[in-house]
């Protein structure tokens, strides 16, 4: 089978994703795989066995004709291809652009992924979701929230693309550490960082962006009326991070930059905060989770899936009104991040109630095991794979063997023969 993915420019969690989900189809199948990829997205990643053939936006002439030949070529890609699989909006358009005249196409497949509620209910949203409805031959979303938005816009079955951080299966076979390994552990990484140890660490795991609402966890921690040290790991834009330093002095929030091993600081960490306004995949919350790291969020985006039961996760994405107090996290609290007030005292409630925080590293790790690994998810995207192969197949078959219409004989009449 040749698949043919594609992709734009990804976020972490995306481009996460396409590449373990790439590799471990590399891995378990002869399948020919190769990526469409653009160009920050498959150098960040890492992605194999990618085709540069994704159109660089510029005015410049010669660039222009370079574009030109990858779109040729592109299209050709498509056409070789048994199966296509955009992830995201862009890639999306970008397929369904290149195939618009395409006779005879390959099934396409696209896995959408969360955005935030204000914009996936804009009538160019809800136009985009129609279109593509009538041209992929399978819509993903990656939450019963986004699939169900999807639905309500489609005459399709948006089916749910479970997601999971490729990690997450490492991690869970961890044992757990206690509150006491973890002071201790913590005590040696402040060390060796040369961080002053003022109690816990409470952690920030992600990119240093507007989205992110790092502020509002620099505001909650001034608030926070426990011993801790609060640590964002991550880095990102440079002037809002030099902005968010400035703002962390007074509540004492190291800004530490990005760390190639993460595990050391879940295995270290009491409690993670998501402060963020969006959440499209939760891979941190997931991979925390998986170390029995308690999470303190709003559950938005991914984050309901992650962070709520079926049932609380099912009625929001039905749109019925929930009220779910802090303690009905799964493995954490929830709060509303805007109110710092109630982020603060969700983190100080973990930090000083022993048995609190032992209830929800057990459900931290326990619903870790209800996730897919990611050979399960390869598995069920090979069967869709499969199936939209069978169906296009068979709508190719239905159509060859209709008869030709009937052709009126249009040939001139010869007057002498009239009436005879």
């Amino acid at each position: 089978m040749n698949i043919l993915m594609v992709v734009g420019k990804a976020s972490h969690s995306m481009g996460t994703f396409v590449a373990s989900l790439s590799g471990v189809l590399s891995l378990q199948n002869e399948d020919d795989i190769s990526i469409i990829a653009e160009p920050t997205t498959a150098k960040h990643y890492r992605l194999q066995r990618v085709l540069p053939l994704w159109v660089i936006p510029t005015w410049k002439p010669h660039l222009i004709r370079s574009n030109l030949s990858r779109i040729k070529r592109a299209r050709a890609a498509i056409a070789a291809a048994d199966v296509v699989h955009a992830h995201g909006r862009s890639a999306a358009i970008y397929v369904m652009l290149l195939t618009a005249f395409m006779p005879s196409r390959p099934p396409v497949l696209v896995s959408l992924y969360e955005l935030a509620d204000e914009r996936q209910d804009t009538l160019a949203s809800k136009l985009f979701f129609r279109w593509l409805g009538t041209k992929a031959s399978r819509l993903t979303g990656s939450s019963l929230n986004l699939a169900a938005t999807i639905d309500a816009q489609t005459s399709t079955d948006a089916s749910v693309s479970f997601l999971v951080s490729p990690r997450v299966e490492k991690l869970r076979a961890n044992p757990l550490s206690n509150r006491r390994q973890r002071v201790e552990r913590w005590a040696q990484l402040a060390q060796s960082e040369r961080l002053k140890n003022r109690g816990q660490l409470v952690l920030v795991v992600g990119s240093v962006e507007a989205e992110k609402r790092l502020d509002l966890f620099v505001k909650a921690m001034e608030k926070v009326t426990y011993p801790a040290t609060a640590v964002v790991v991550g880095d990102g834009n440079p002037q809002l991070l030099a902005q968010l330093r400035s703002q962390g002095t007074d509540a004492q929030v190291s800004f530490l930059g990005w760390r190639k091993n993460l595990d050391v600081w879940y295995e270290a960490a009491s409690v993670l905060v998501v402060t963020s306004q969006w959440e499209s995949l939760g891979f941190v919350a997931q991979e925390a989770m998986s170390q029995g790291l308690p999470v303190v969020a709003e559950p938005v985006g991914r984050l309901r899936d992650i962070l709520l039961s079926t049932r609380d996760a099912t009625e929001l994405a039905r749109g019925d009104s929930v009220n779910l107090p802090p303690e009905s996290g799964v493995g954490g609290l929830l709060v509303h991040a805007a109110n710092v007030e109630e982020t603060a005292a969700a983190i100080t409630r973990l930090l000083s109630e022993p048995e609190l925080w032992y209830e929800k590293q057990a459900e931290a790790r326990q619903r870790s095991w209800d996730w897919p690994t990611i050979a399960d998810i390869s598995r069920k995207w090979l069967q869709y794979y499969r199936q939209a192969i069978a169906n296009t197949t068979k709508s190719r078959r239905v159509l060859e063997s209709q008869p030709a219409p009937h052709e009126p004989d249009l040939s001139p009449v010869n007057p002498a023969k009239v009436g005879m």
